[in-house]
């Protein structure tokens, strides 16, 4: 996955290549010593070339407000081959929309909740499968009726994961 972090005035290049069971990253071509996990309480514990950090980060859309004992700092983080296809139009049936799990993984995070309204390619899953981590978009613009899963949980492939209205 490649993707571009944008901080004041920089553009910063990152690739995540997965492999062997951990993910390998480049920042600026150069591979980086990086390992994540997810706590309990939301935040993120990130270890950086042995250098420990605890942070939150907000997501929405592209913008991500990360924070922690450094500050806080507003990024933009884009996928270059997302800009590709930003002019693909909705095209989605009417009424309820049950989306079900492609393949067997496990659901890394939950972005949203029932209640919440979703615009039209959104993130709402995001399921590891294969050693990658993918991000299950909204087909379409609405509201969310039901959430099945729970970070954590393994699904398999034809599970029900979420339903739009």
């Amino acid at each position: 996955m490649e993707l571009e972090i944008r901080y004041e005035d920089q553009v910063i290049p990152v690739e995540i290549r997965g492999g062997e069971g951990k993910d390998t990253v480049f920042v600026f071509g150069k591979e980086v010593s990086c390992d994540w996990v997810r706590l309990p309480d939301g935040r993120y514990s990130i270890l950086v070339d042995g250098r420990v950090f605890d942070m939150t980060a907000e997501l929405s859309g592209e913008a991500c407000l990360v924070t922690g004992n450094a500050g806080t700092f507003h990024l933009r983080i884009s996928d270059p081959r997302g800009l590709m296809s930003q002019s693909v139009a909705e095209v989605a049936p009417p009424g309820l929309q049950r989306l079900v799990a492609e393949m067997p993984g496990k659901v890394l995070r939950v972005l949203v909740k029932p209640g919440d309204t979703v615009a039209y390619d959104q993130g709402l899953l995001v399921i590891e499968a294969m050693k990658m981590q993918n991000e299950i978009r909204a087909p379409k613009s609405g509201v969310v009726k039901e959430v099945a899963v729970s970070e954590g949980r393994a699904v398999s492939s034809g599970d029900f994961l979420l339903s739009l209205e």
